[in-house]
């Protein structure tokens, strides 16, 4: 039995996100955009490519993310302004900040399930960090090797939602990271912005 109406469990776990520091807001689960095109970046620009159980291609294909978006009426929209950590130029996201918005994602996932929405499942932000190496780098590996299944998901992007378009139907509008290329890698010169997403019914 639920405690709140849909409504009521918004309004809380809206607050519980501004108390870790970011922000959130209702949006139509209709209102979340998919494209086949955002798998496409994953595969050929991002080098995170299979190195991860919470990337492509273990995670859903964008047709299977639109599927399970439809068994959902609403969902929760939520974002952390810049890093609590520090960068480098191998690291353009603080290993701390990964783990942060990580623990907040699945805390939040938690609180809406006892709170009775037993269907709530979370998009979490930035590859899995969980582990300090994933198995899924080694030969043979299965989603099933992953030692924290229970945490782990996957990010917007991973499951093919284009997540400009989606904020951009709550009035967030996101501008495009921009780096320089340095000794060892990249650093951010422009604010990073972390989006991740509740499914709530």
């Amino acid at each position: 039995m639920k405690k709140y109406s849909i409504d009521e469990e918004v309004d809380r776990l809206t607050h519980f996100i501004r108390e870790k520091g970011g922000d959130a807001v209702k949006i139509s689960a209709d209102q979340i955009v998919t494209g086949e095109w955002v798998r496409m970046k994953c595969l050929f620009g991002c080098n995170g490519f299979g190195r991860r159980f919470s990337c492509p291609p273990y995670t859903p294909t964008p047709a299977e993310t639109r599927a399970a978006l439809d068994c959902y009426s609403c969902a929760l929209l939520v974002r952390f302004e810049g890093d609590v950590g520090e960068t480098t130029p191998e690291r353009l996201v603080s290993r701390e900040m990964t783990r942060y918005v990580q623990t907040v994602m699945f805390e939040l996932e938690e609180m809406a399930f006892y709170d009775g929405f037993y269907k709530a499942f979370g998009y979490t932000g930035h590859q899995c960090g969980w582990c300090g190496k994933c198995v899924a780098k080694e030969k043979g590996a299965v989603i099933t090797d992953c030692k924290n299944r229970r945490k782990m998901r996957p990010s917007m992007e991973a499951a093919g939602i284009d997540v400009y378009a989606t904020c951009a139907n709550v009035g967030w509008n996101l501008d495009v990271l921009e780096c320089n290329e340095v000794e060892g890698g990249s650093v951010l010169v422009s604010p990073m912005t972390t989006v991740m997403l509740l499914l709530i019914e």
